[in-house]
């Protein structure tokens, strides 16, 4: 079965399968500002579109297509949109 979580008013959508293990969904977010909060390791890749992202580290950085980031279980991270995107998250 497949799983679709929207976000913020619609401007946030996934779709995932509800597996117990090798977890991951692809989205779209368009322009706008999101903070999501984790609850195991993700890994995000942008599939087209860019991010900008703040880490709880403090770290912040431009993602663009193809590119990847991770963000530690437990935490909030912060993105900001200006174009449609799209991305891959999996969950470790």
């Amino acid at each position: 079965m497949i799983r679709h979580n929207t976000y913020f008013d619609g401007r946030v959508m996934s779709l995932g399968p509800e597996m117990e293990t090798d977890r991951f969904t692809v989205g779209v977010m368009e322009p706008g500002e999101f903070t999501f909060g984790t609850t195991s390791i993700e890994i995000m890749e942008v599939i087209t579109g860019a991010m900008d992202v703040a880490l709880p580290d403090g770290s912040r950085r431009m993602v663009g297509r193809h590119e990847s980031f991770t963000v530690p279980a437990g935490v909030e991270f912060h993105v900001s949109i200006s174009v449609p995107t799209a991305y891959l998250c999996s969950y470790r």
